[in-house]
């Protein structure tokens, strides 16, 4: 049976997140779950000096850290381009059954010639697993534009669906939560190797929106 891991402590109250990468996913999410009441550390390839403006205008209690203590939390984020991705993975990391989560997208490179990588029958998440072995990786965040992802809903009453997937059910119960934290209904839409591929770029799901009414807690009598 494999040892419980000390990250699913978030279960039972709030978590130590790392994330490494401040553009908008990785700041957006540092943001809400810091507000949540999270211990949010967030680092960059700049290094901490980089972010202790933006950091101290945040509203929330945010802590400017360096990639290396990032990657030592509980819950680690990876929020870089495709391209950095093996640059932080490094061989010599040993992730101990810590939760990453890749938000990943197979950018090669961005606007106004974007370019997307040929994975051929591999998927980015698969590969993300085999850098950081001992991880336990979900993917999530990555099938919609923050701008969009967090963007109000249409109309009132309705909760824009973020669709996670993974291997490991206790690791996807606690990014079900960060989803649920981030202000997001999580719905798990199953492993790497077959949901990995719906969510990735030019996946089934990437760029669609999904949204679940929020049910009523009254109950009428009859």
């Amino acid at each position: 049976m494999k040892q419980a891991s000390h990250c699913l402590s978030y279960l039972k109250g709030q978590s130590k997140i790392g994330i490494i990468g401040s553009a908008e996913i990785g700041w957006t999410l540092a943001v809400k779950w810091a507000a949540h009441g999270h211990r949010v550390l967030i680092s960059n390839r700049r290094g901490p000096a980089s972010l202790l403006e933006s950091v101290a205008e945040a509203g929330v209690p945010l802590t400017a850290a360096t990639v290396e203590e990032a990657i030592s939390c509980e819950v680690v984020l990876m929020a870089v381009p495709w391209t950095q991705i093996p640059q932080v993975l490094r061989a010599d990391l040993s992730w101990n059954d810590r939760i990453l989560i890749d938000p990943s997208n197979i950018f090669t490179s961005y606007a106004p010639n974007y370019t997307v990588a040929d994975l051929g029958d591999d998927s980015g998440s698969e590969i993300i697993a085999r850098l950081a072995p001992g991880a336990r990786v979900v993917k999530a965040f990555n099938t919609l534009p923050a701008s969009t992802m967090f963007a109000p809903p249409p109309e009132a009453g309705l909760t824009r669906v973020s669709l996670i997937a993974g291997d490991d059910p206790e690791a996807l119960a606690t990014v079900e939560t960060l989803v649920k934290d981030a202000g997001l209904a999580p719905l798990v839409a199953g492993s790497l190797a077959i949901a990995g591929r719906q969510l990735e770029l030019r996946g089934a799901f990437s760029l669609i929106e999904l949204f679940t009414r929020k049910r009523s807690a009254a109950i009428s009598e009859t």
